[in-house]
């Protein structure tokens, strides 16, 4: 019997201690933000606020933190003093709220974990520079038109592509593909899909190559001070801010001298391509950009390989991209060349991947059954 009381006692003290534990961790991590974004708001008004005052205010509303993220702030047309357009919330939720408020400055938001983080969109953050107001009118425009070929007719595009290949051809035809939406989130995919980007610029869409593109971010100025830090983590931190992945090389770190493992570097609005110049020149990194990203990896003088001679000695980790056959005069003997992506120019590069790109939509045009043919089965 006594055996018994103990037990229940013990169960008894146990299960307490666990509702305890539960509340506490409840009360330590604070409420659910996603849950808080879905109350609703009887009434707000708010006119000529700044958009920071005016995120706090909005988040007082439902008990969340709202803020601005500050690499952000910097792509809007006057920063953190850039005005909210007259805002009216009547009987609605933030979640259902936000996307038509920021949507008219081309930001966005993140739930991240205790609070709202207010970031710019892609098409913003590619412009790496201060919008105007008249190319967040663009973007706003094309966030609320509904994607048709006669709809996305009545933008102006300007495409800095080569003329070798039919690019408003190209595009049209990847976005027939790319499902329904908006002008803006479909030419997001069908671009994606190209491997392509695109941009406001004043009254018209600029359409690039997505090696373009990613030469444009590096473009972004930025101001930074990294005192004593190991290489990658400044790598890392400098392609955040240009929004772009850098593709470290297996090994990176080892192959450079013990020297440079830990660096310092001061930036005052200098653009990031010259900040990885820099580091170039002094660190022996070497850096490349391609369509999706910028491969970061180790020169000929930080591989040991002795300086390079009128640029005849290479260190062979570039892929080969090329191949020139010479062909032979009668009787003499032919021979060919391979050439590798570090000896050929950024615009051979460029036509060579907008030619693969094409060549591949072709293929795969092939390859799809044709819909006039019906299997014996369906003929049935």
């Amino acid at each position: 019997m006594q055996n018994t009381k103990t037990w229940t006692w013990l169960c008894a003290a146990l299960l307490g201690l666990a509702v305890i534990s539960r509340s506490g961790a409840a009360q330590a991590d604070g409420p659910d933000v996603a849950q808080l974004l879905d109350q609703k708001v009887e009434s707000l008004t708010m006119s000529g606020m700044e958009l920071p005052a005016a995120l706090a205010d909005l988040g007082k509303q439902v008990g969340v933190t709202i803020v601005l993220d500050d690499e952000s702030a910097e792509m809007l047309p006057w920063g953190k003093q850039t005005k909210l357009a007259d805002v009216t919330i009547t009987n609605a939720s933030l979640r259902e709220a936000l996307p038509k408020i920021l949507g008219a400055l081309g930001m966005t938001y993140e739930v991240r974990e205790q609070s709202v983080v207010v970031v710019a969109t892609d098409p913003l953050r590619r412009l790496a520079r201060r919008a105007t107001w008249e190319e967040l009118k663009l973007l706003r425009r094309m966030s609320e038109t509904a994607y048709s070929p006669a709809a996305f007719g009545e933008f102006k595009l300007q495409y800095r592509i080569t003329s070798k290949v039919d690019a408003p051809k190209m595009l049209l035809e990847q976005m027939e593909k790319s499902g329904q939406g908006s002008v803006a989130q479909v030419l997001e995919t069908a671009t994606g899909a190209l491997r392509w980007g695109w941009t406001p610029e004043d009254d018209h869409i600029v359409i690039r190559t997505g090696q373009a593109q990613i030469a444009g971010k590096l473009s972004r100025r930025v101001t930074a001070r990294y005192t004593g830090q190991p290489l990658s983590q400044i790598l890392v931190d400098l392609g955040d801010k240009a929004g772009v992945m850098f593709k470290l090389e297996p090994g990176l770190l080892l192959k450079l001298p013990p020297s440079v493992s830990s660096y310092t570097l001061v930036l005052q609005s200098t653009s990031i391509r010259a900040a990885l110049e820099l580091m170039a020149a002094e660190t022996g990194l070497k850096y490349e950009i391609h369509a999706d990203a910028v491969s970061i990896g180790v020169g000929e003088a930080a591989a040991g390989s002795g300086p390079a001679t009128g640029g005849a000695t290479r260190s062979g980790s570039s892929p080969i991209a090329a191949k020139v056959s010479i062909p032979a005069k009668e009787g003499g003997v032919s021979y060919e060349i391979f050439l590798r992506e570090d000896e050929l120019p950024a615009e051979f590069l460029e036509h060579r991947e907008q030619l693969k790109q094409q060549y591949i939509q072709k293929l795969m045009a092939e390859l799809a059954p044709d819909p006039r043919i019906r299997t014996g089965e369906e003929q049935k």
